[in-house]
């Protein structure tokens, strides 16, 4: 299945602008990655952001990314005037893990890389359900190295499990300029910039490049 996503989030855009400002759950893996879907969301609809990632370590890590998440959403409110509001969130990385501990040989990208996605999206969606938040998002797509067509495949698949669930906005954040826009306001606004993308395997392959 391949989606036009440009299309299909201008599409969602122009939706959402004919209506009263909806509510929209949106999956923040990081602060950086978060910066450019903050701007073209909270154009359009009223942001909740679900920070659950689990997948992180160690602890001290997961920490001072969600206190950087926590500094971009205070930014966006005081310099581009977007009000959204932070989710609790919990830490459980042992019982996060144990359902990926047999693909921990898998290469970065694949298929272990894949269930995380599915694990963070279902939660995510979960709470948009349980919230009665109408729509949802992730800002997963916004990294070249993660699989936007994956990704998005899991939301349309999670919905359609689900149809009278919260609806998933499709998204590819880099086919907007959005990585390089993301990084440009994270420099600017001086957030922190991770260089692995979160579990413990990824973090050993970083060290061994």
């Amino acid at each position: 299945m391949n989606f036009d996503t440009k299309h299909a989030l201008e599409e969602e855009l122009k939706r959402a602008s004919l209506k009263k400002r909806e509510k929209l759950l949106l999956h923040s893996c990081c602060g950086p990655c978060s910066c450019f879907p903050f701007l073209i969301l909270g154009a359009s609809y009223n942001l909740y952001v679900s920070y659950n990632n689990s997948n992180i370590y160690p602890f001290e890590e997961w920490e001072k990314r969600k206190k950087t998440l926590e500094k971009a959403i205070e930014a966006f409110s005081s310099v581009y005037g977007i009000q959204i509001t932070l989710l609790p969130v919990h830490y459980d990385h042992d019982n996060y893990m144990k359902e990926l501990l047999p693909l921990k040989t898998c290469k970065e990208g694949g298929e272990r890389c894949h269930l995380c996605y599915k694990k963070r999206l279902e939660e995510a969606r979960k709470l948009a359900k349980d919230l009665k938040i109408p729509n949802w998002c992730t800002t997963l797509t916004s990294s070249r190295q993660k699989s936007a067509q994956v990704i998005n495949e899991i939301g349309l698949l999670l919905d359609k499990e689900d149809p009278n669930g919260p609806h998933f906005v499709l998204s590819d954040w880099k086919k907007l300029g959005g990585m390089e826009e993301g990084i440009r306001i994270a420099s600017h606004l001086g957030l922190y910039r991770q260089n692995y993308c979160g579990c413990e395997y990824s973090l050993n392959s970083k060290k061994n490049d």
